[in-house]
């Protein structure tokens, strides 16, 4: 009886580890028949979306072949799903850089870019090379968030032990919380109407820190976890892509969670259309797009 209690307790410790939990029955306003998709339209490994309220648009990252190449690419969708301007931004074209871009955020009439190097920034209107600034130690940046004042939040999950990078808008790069395993290798980053850091990774937690001092504030247990992206809403809640639910869930203010989108085989860094009330998924092998108009 010992050796199976055992055998039991260390299968539990490997999925709690790898991510994944034991999924509880929640609420689910998702329906398949409703999520429309949109693929082979020229996206290569589409990581992120986001959407662009000053132009009613999408923007979206694409890491192109992965590797050190400079040929990654920042595509333009319009709200009905026709991609109006495929290679936007071009890595190695017009005096870009963009190797391996991966997240994205739109802010201050610049797109944000994390790519495996630098954060970099372009004109939101013309895509014009805005600027950079090197991350030291980075082992792969990943997801991004810009706050009003040009601070920007960095989730750095590659290497053994993952972190948030902070940069401030003078370009000085420190880290929001030392490396250390209890981060759970940030995916996803964002900033909470109250001012408080959010970010998700390899576990089931979605964890909220000080902005300054990175004090763990509060967590968030949620029925399966792997997150890639976590998107804040105006009300308090927030949209968080599950990698092992293969779904979207929808946390309330109050902690309620309800699931939204389903059948995502790999949900990366989600976005928000703050004009339709639609999530926006993209999926990085298959290159597409799905659109799911909330309830």
């Amino acid at each position: 009886m010992t050796s199976i209690r055992l055998t039991l307790l260390a299968a539990a410790a490997s999925l709690s580890l790898t991510g994944a939990a034991f999924a509880q029955a929640v609420p689910s306003t998702a329906d398949v028949a409703k999520q429309r998709v949109f693929a082979n339209i020229g996206l290569t490994n589409s990581e992120c979306i986001r959407y662009d309220a000053t132009n009613d648009r999408y923007i979206i990252s694409n890491l192109s072949t992965r590797g050190p190449e400079n040929n990654g690419y920042i595509s333009l969708m319009s709200p009905d799903g026709a991609i109006t301007n495929l290679k936007f931004i071009e890595g190695g074209k017009n005096g870009v850089t963009l190797i391996d871009p991966l997240g994205i955020y739109i802010r201050n009439g610049m797109i944000w870019v994390a790519d495996i190097t630098h954060m970099r920034k372009f004109d939101l209107q013309t895509g014009a090379p805005r600027g950079e600034v090197l991350l030291p130690g980075a082992n792969r940046p990943n997801d991004i968030y810009v706050t009003a004042d040009g601070t920007a939040f960095i989730s750095d999950n590659g290497g053994q032990i993952g972190t948030v990078i902070k940069v401030s808008p003078a370009g000085q790069v420190s880290l929001l919380q030392p490396r250390d395993d209890v981060m759970e290798k940030p995916n996803g980053v964002a900033v909470m109407p109250d001012g408080n850091v959010v970010h998700g990774g390899r576990g089931v937690n979605i964890s909220f820190r000080d902005p300054v001092t990175g004090r763990l504030i509060r967590e968030k247990t949620l029925p399966t976890g792997q997150f890639d992206a976590l998107v804040p809403l105006a009300d308090g809640s927030i949209l968080a892509a599950s990698q092992i639910g293969k779904n979207i869930y929808k946390v309330s203010p109050t902690g309620e969670v309800t699931e939204v989108a389903k059948e995502i085989s790999v949900p990366a860094a989600i976005g928000y259309d703050t004009k339709r009330n639609r999530l926006l998924i993209p999926q990085i092998t298959a290159g597409s797009i799905t659109m799911v108009d909330l309830p």
